[in-house]
């Protein structure tokens, strides 16, 4: 039995000139298509750089802008925060000049506290402390402990009306 037999292949073997030829210029197409894939592949690898440059500018742009606008919000508003408080003191300052008046407090001690002006007033000499403490304690019987003088001179500046008790004696006789 005979096998059909494959017939040769081009390039395998001897190459005759035509065979050159015919190689050649498939090697020239080949370089040249390989040539005009790679330069588009460069030109597409160029246009997405410049894509992505253009983008990243952008982006930091955007993000700039925003900053700026966001801030001039912020400011805005704490400068109507500075406004709302400079009020409020004013009006803090004012209350305090109202509590500091001497006739709202004269009012005050008369309706809440029932006091009255001061009809009588008594000033007393008082002696400094070095002399005070020299002329210090004498006892009195009514009391538990020392007197000093400067109260026994207050007591004798009173009125008799004013004096406490019925064992209290008048020594400006």
């Amino acid at each position: 039995m005979e096998l059909p037999m494959r017939e040769r292949r081009r390039g395998s073997g001897k190459k005759s000139a035509l065979d050159t030829s015919e190689s050649s210029s498939r090697v020239q197409a080949a370089a040249n298509r390989l040539t005009v894939r790679v330069g588009g592949i460069r030109l597409a690898w160029r246009f997405i750089l410049v894509a992505v440059l253009v983008a990243l500018a952008s982006i930091i742009w955007l993000s700039q802008t925003s900053t700026l606008v966001s801030m001039g919000y912020e400011i805005e508003n704490m400068q109507k925060q500075k406004v709302v408080l400079n009020r409020q003191a004013e009006l803090l300052q004012s209350q305090i000049a109202q509590y500091e008046n001497p006739r709202r407090i004269e009012d005050e001690a008369r309706s809440k506290l029932g006091m009255v002006p001061a009809k009588n007033s008594v000033y007393v000499k008082v002696p400094p402390a070095q002399a005070q403490a020299a002329q210090e304690t004498q006892t009195n019987p009514d009391l538990t402990g020392p007197v000093t003088v400067w109260w026994r001179e207050l007591v004798e500046m009173l009125p008799r009306s004013f004096r406490a008790g019925p064992n209290t004696t008048d020594n400006s006789k």
